[in-house]
């Protein structure tokens, strides 16, 4: 008797299955595999410029606010007397947490009116956001004001640090008389900057044009010196990439080269975010939990489709077979007729008509 093949037509149709799945599994692993890294580091590169861009539009936001309420100010210093003056500034000012002194100074440089009337009648003229302003709109960067510190309450060991704002004030004729210029806690800036971060996920550092720190959200300040993220700050090129800071750990960086909103004044500064990666672990295991599922999804489908295939092609030539064999061993039975596809269909057609063609000799 002739040995039959121990390939059955369901192991085929199985064994291709298997061969397709194998396939779907080490492709993608082998594109995971080499490419995976470059996938996750443009991913958190993103994230950090994404989110760094985002914190430095929010602070520049907050500061044109500022700015608007000054010019809205200037406008208004022409019609007023120093008592009114005071008045509408100390206003201006609200409570101090944040905007700690508002002033007028004509063009001698004398303060005429102020918050509260701090430094009324003070010679100002050397001051920077003085001799800025009467050229212009000015935004100065974080600056000891002794002064102005002292009688705010200020001390040696927690001194009181301030960013500027100025701007000129013309008179109705358009000639100028004057400039009017804004103190803006420093203190408040770095919480600004802490709770920004804390809403974004990510360190932020405020570069001034000489490339030291004016304000951050982490406690270390790291000098321009150690990282190249921050030597890039003083050239203002946009930037960003994987770099290791001082303390030993990777971050991923992003620059962002001006820190401006609307008509703000240009502060001169650059804004650092650092994106630590381990922040991102949980969304990256939902990616890969999510990829993984959809694989099972894929394999249980590929599953039930190859059984029933199997079973609706292999029914009929497995019948087939079997009613040959008995054919063959001299059984006067006609083979079941199937028509599932064009093969099965076109066998049990020629097994009918030899099975018809042998009884008919038999008789």
């Amino acid at each position: 008797m002739t040995q039959l093949p121990t390939l059955t037509l369901r192991k085929a149709l199985f064994g291709f299955a298997l061969s397709c799945i194998l396939v779907m599994c080490l492709v993608p692993m082998g594109f995971a595999y080499l490419r995976g890294d470059r996938f996750t580091d443009s991913t958190l590169d993103y994230a950090a410029r994404f989110r760094t861009t985002a914190a430095a539009e929010d602070l520049a936001r907050t500061l044109e606010r500022d700015w608007r309420d000054l010019t809205s100010l200037t406008e208004r210093v022409d019609g007023l007397n120093p008592e009114q003056l005071t008045y509408l500034i100390t206003g201006a000012s609200g409570d101090g947490s944040r905007i700690s002194w508002v002033g007028y100074a004509d063009l001698s440089g004398q303060v005429i009116a102020a918050t509260d009337g701090l430094l009324v009648g003070q010679d100002v003229s050397e001051r920077p956001w003085y001799r800025n302003g009467l050229s212009g709109g000015f935004a100065g960067d974080v600056h000891d004001a002794v002064l102005l510190a002292q009688l705010l309450g200020g001390d040696g060991d927690d001194s009181l640090r301030f960013i500027d704002l100025a701007k000129p004030v013309t008179d109705a004729n358009g000639d100028l008389i004057g400039v009017v210029g804004m103190h803006i806690n420093a203190t408040w800036l770095t919480k600004h900057l802490r709770e920004t971060s804390e809403a974004f996920g990510i360190d932020l550092y405020l570069i001034n044009p000489s490339g030291d720190i004016s304000a951050s959200s982490a406690d270390e300040a790291p000098d321009t010196a150690e990282l190249q993220i921050l030597g890039a700050a003083q050239t203002g090129v946009q930037s960003g990439g994987r770099e290791t800071w001082p303390d030993g750990q990777e971050y991923f960086s992003a620059l962002v080269p001006e820190v401006s909103y609307g008509d703000l004044p240009n502060f001169g500064w650059r804004m650092v975010g650092r994106l630590d990666a381990d922040r991102l672990d949980i969304g990256v295991d939902l990616i890969r939990n999510g990829a993984l599922y959809a694989f099972l999804v894929a394999v249980s489908l590929i599953g039930l489709l190859t059984a029933l295939v199997a079973r609706a092609v292999r029914t009929p030539f497995a019948q087939l077979a079997a009613s040959a064999q008995r054919i063959a061993d001299g059984s006067q039975e006609y083979p079941p007729s199937f028509h599932v596809t064009r093969e099965a269909a076109l066998l049990s057609a020629a097994l009918t008509r030899l099975q018809q063609d042998r009884i008919s000799d038999d008789r």
